[in-house]
């Protein structure tokens, strides 16, 4: 006798599906009936029934508007994410997400940049000391605005477990936050360093990231992780040259983010990679589309997705 719940009904929907439905409908239709049904009583069911969901959300500057679109597709389609992690702006993104900001604010942020929130120095006078006196931007307007935009809210207090990946640029080490003030996290996550200066807290000076873990598989799994879908916003460097210093340092930091990226991608369970293509920061309203990419690349791949989880869950509840 199978007890699990999980099992029974896969054992039974894959007995009795094709009788059901003999002569009525095609192959396609009963595949698309099949998998909508388990994908939602999968969704449906405690963590403790089903394998425990992470979802990791990658660098990428710019391009990681797309995560807007994606994480639209992915909350329409039922999915639960247990554990989310970030780098960078894929930590900005799934903090503004978890913390409940709705998607048409975030949308609102990336249609309009504001620079002036990542920093008060971004004025004529900042960037003169900035290339005449190698003096870096400061970083604490973003904490401000994050601050703003979550209510002040600590790690603690999210719904969703949820971690972000900084390093402290003097060690080279890799510095996880899951607690203590979401705001001060998310800076330090997306502190681009060479154009930021860096972010000390407890005797660490730190930096973006995606330095040392570009897409953080690693951390949803330290979570609790079984299944982890990850998310990677996809460079193409084919067709522009940086024209700026920001561009350059930019560039820099997401072809070395690729470079160690690979690992991660092994890691993960299913890959959902975004062919934003690479955005001109002087253009903010490419940002539209790199959200609309987002929506498009998780709408392509959302039946491969479920596929991929129902037979992982599958395997993990026959066990």
């Amino acid at each position: 006798m199978i007890s699990n719940p999980l099992a029974r009904a896969l054992f039974f929907i894959f007995l009795l599906m094709p009788a059901c439905f003999a002569n009525s409908l095609t192959s396609a239709q009963e595949d698309d009936i099949m998998r909508g049904f388990l994908w939602q009583r999968l969704m449906n069911m405690p963590k403790e029934q089903r394998p425990r969901i992470g979802l990791t959300l990658s660098a990428g500057g710019m391009r990681g508007f797309s995560h807007i679109g994606v994480l639209e597709v992915l909350k329409e389609s039922g999915l639960r994410a247990d554990y989310i992690s970030g780098t960078s702006m894929g930590c900005i993104v799934s903090a503004l997400y978890i913390a409940g900001v709705p998607f048409s604010r975030m949308r609102s942020l990336a249609y309009n940049p504001d620079f002036t929130y990542l920093s008060r120095d971004i004025s004529i006078t900042g960037i003169f000391k900035y290339v005449m006196f190698n003096k870096l931007f400061s970083s604490e307007n973003f904490q401000e605005f994050i601050s703003k935009e979550v209510g002040g809210v600590y790690f603690e207090n999210l719904p969703v477990p949820l971690a972000c990946a900084s390093a402290d640029i003097k060690t080279g080490e890799k510095v996880v936050f899951d607690s203590g003030p979401l705001a001060l996290g998310v800076r330090a996550s997306m502190n681009l360093p060479g154009i930021f200066a860096p972010v000390e807290y407890r005797q660490r000076y730190l930096v973006d990231g995606g330095v040392v873990d570009y897409m953080p598989v690693d951390l949803v799994r330290a979570m609790g992780a079984q299944w982890v879908l990850s998310v990677f916003a996809l460079p193409d460097y084919s067709r522009t040259v940086p024209s700026t210093i920001l561009g350059y340092v930019v560039r820099t930091s997401d072809i070395r983010g690729a470079l160690i990226t690979e690992n991660s991608e092994k890691s993960a369970d299913f890959l959902l990679g975004v062919r934003v293509g690479d955005l001109d920061f002087s253009k903010p309203a490419q940002n539209i589309e790199a959200v609309e990419i987002g929506v498009r690349t998780a709408y392509g791949q959302l039946d491969a997705i479920k596929d991929n989880f129902i037979l992982f869950s599958a395997d993990y509840a026959f066990k």
